[in-house]
């Protein structure tokens, strides 16, 4: 169907009376760059690993200070095939009853509260224990340390002795209610000056935040070989945490890594970078390996925008 007032438009665009776009089409307003479309899809091909999700990918252009979202992310790449199925939406965890300890879960500044758990990890049929402590305001791992055997509960405040003389002193701990933080550990927090606090029982969410940890660095684990000695295992946990804490941005800290968000750092603000724009935009991207291992990548991109 073709109306004639339509013609009549498209003849005045030819005479040079009407509107051009009438006739070839006029750039959407608030489309993104093909730079950025570009980016996106570069950055899932070089990333295919599944945890390196939609999420991610618009965390990374973030940081380069490129306004995009995740929902974004997901209509571009949904673009070349026509159809994709979504995922069945889960159900909210319900909370155990009980009072929610506001100061603990949500501290204001760096070495308030640590949280410690233990990893139990296999290697063949060698089995060794992960003891980790993470600060609760960046997320930063500040200690990871393999032992042979499952630590007892004065190795496990001498690690904590040991962190606090680096790191600082904090206030709170927070731990399960495995045989390590008993009695023994208890008391020796408190010598410390430091207040043990044990998570309730079905209440996931205190810990939470390292547990969150331990899921990244199973999927490390899984699919890196590691080396049989102690000192091998050791120098190799020391990398991931490097990693951890350097390159890898958080969705809880705004696209901060943990070391950003420990040394108070502010990301720049994104700018968006529209198609009707009159700029040329020029986005590179990288990915190299964190000290040669391919399974902790570090990406780089570089945006250069020119009138």
């Amino acid at each position: 169907m073709l109306h004639r007032n339509t013609i009549r438009a498209w003849l005045k665009v030819v005479e040079g009376r009407g509107r051009p776009s009438l006739l070839n089409g006029a750039v959407v307003w608030n489309r993104i760059d093909e730079a950025v479309r570009w980016a996106t899809h570069e950055l899932q091909r070089l990333y295919p690993e599944p945890e390196f999700g939609t999420r991610s990918i618009a965390r990374q252009v973030l940081r380069a200070s490129v306004q995009i979202s995740r929902s974004t992310v997901q209509r571009v790449l949904r673009e070349p095939e026509p159809f994709r199925p979504r995922r069945p939406a889960r159900p909210a965890m319900a909370l155990p009853m009980g009072e929610k300890p506001h100061h603990l879960l949500t501290p204001n500044q760096i070495n308030r509260v640590w949280h410690i758990d233990l990893l139990s990890v296999q290697i063949l049929r060698l089995r060794f224990s992960v003891a980790a402590i993470l600060d609760g305001f960046s997320r930063r791992l500040l200690c990871l340390r393999v032992y042979r055997q499952t630590p007892r509960s004065r190795q496990v405040a001498a690690l904590v002795r040991r962190v606090a003389k680096q790191f600082g002193k904090p206030r709170f701990v927070i731990t399960d209610h495995g045989t390590q933080f008993r009695r023994q550990f208890r008391s020796a927090m408190k010598k410390m000056g430091i207040i043990p606090v044990q998570a309730r029982v079905r209440a996931p969410y205190m810990n939470g935040k390292i547990e969150r940890a331990f899921r990244t660095f199973r999927v490390w684990w899984r699919l890196v070989l590691m080396g049989l000695t102690h000192r091998g295992i050791q120098r190799r946990l020391d990398d991931f945490g490097a990693w951890f804490n350097e390159h890898r941005p958080h969705s809880a800290l705004h696209g901060r890594t943990p070391q950003e968000a420990w040394e108070g750092c502010v990301l720049p603000e994104p700018i968006p970078i529209r198609a009707r724009d009159q700029l040329q935009p020029r986005i590179g991207i990288r990915r190299r390996h964190y000290h040669g291992d391919p399974r902790l990548p570090v990406i780089e991109i570089s945006v250069h925008l020119a009138a």
